[in-house]
């Protein structure tokens, strides 16, 4: 069995210019993070290509996949960064969460257009075999959006895995509760003829190792808050043994380095 360390994190796009909110005082914050969890897949939102370079020039021992939502370098990405020392990366590819999902497009509902980036990564010690991982972020507005999202990558996760069996991890921000009608209306599109579903969500996961443990919210605002539900998630194909979840509410020094928290996961296969 492999261990790794799986993380995702919404970076908020650099649209402040001035303040501690701003990206140039931020991308230490966000770095020194980095390298304090150690994650060894790190999925990623809200980055653009100038933000990207920022954390590859301060965080060398990653490297990253994916496109801009606007094709190319333009736009935010869902970038999936990985440590250069322990995986190779075989092939990567970044689709549109629209009805034209290999061309730059947003959905018809959708306030932006949106994106996931899937990768396929070899372990330089195991490379024969490979773990898929896929990165979103689905739209802040439209509960349709986001459930068509989600069922365009659900496909593309399943196909893939019927052509290729093999452990699959999904993450990003869901822009969506565990409870919200998104996540309920996902639920079962998951299911397979046989009742099991492909896709486990690692809060779920959480609750039967550790019901006592309370999830609370992955989105902030700047305000310190741990009250509520999340709306960034990890989840995993049942090949993939989750160890541990968690939200990691923590400052660096006295400032947050994202209006969201990371969401950290211990997994093997």
């Amino acid at each position: 069995m492999t261990e790794l360390t799986v993380m995702t994190f919404n970076m908020k796009r650099s649209v402040f210019k001035f303040g501690r909110h701003a990206w140039n005082r931020r991308e230490p914050l966000v770095a020194q993070m980095v390298r304090r969890l150690e994650p060894d897949i790190l999925g990623t939102q809200e980055l653009t290509r100038s933000s990207l370079a920022d954390l590859c020039r301060l965080l060398p021992e990653y490297s990253y996949a994916g496109i801009g939502r606007g094709g190319g370098a333009k736009g935010e990405y869902t970038a999936i960064f990985y440590r250069t020392d322990r995986f190779d990366l075989l092939s990567y590819e970044t689709f549109w969460l629209s009805r034209t999902p290999n061309r730059p497009s947003r959905d018809a509902t959708a306030f932006f257009a949106r994106t996931c980036t899937w990768c396929e990564l070899a372990q330089k010690e195991d490379p024969e075999r490979p773990l898929r991982v896929y990165n979103t972020h689905l739209d802040h507005i439209s509960y349709f959006a986001r459930v068509r999202g989600l069922g365009l990558i659900a496909q593309e996760i399943f196909k893939r895995y019927e052509e290729a069996p093999g452990p699959v991890v999904l993450m990003g921000d869901f822009n969506a509760a565990p409870n919200s009608k998104t996540l309920k209306k996902w639920a079962g599109s998951t299911l397979r003829e046989d009742g099991n579903t492909y896709l486990l969500n690692s809060y779920n996961v959480l609750a039967q190792m550790a019901p006592e443990q309370s999830l609370g919210r992955s989105y902030h605002g700047w305000r310190d808050k741990a009250g509520g539900k999340p709306i960034d998630y990890i989840f995993t194909t049942k090949d993939v043994v989750l160890k541990k979840v968690d939200i990691l509410r923590d400052k660096v020094g006295d400032a947050f380095p994202s209006d969201h928290y990371p969401v950290l996961a211990k997994i093997e296969y």
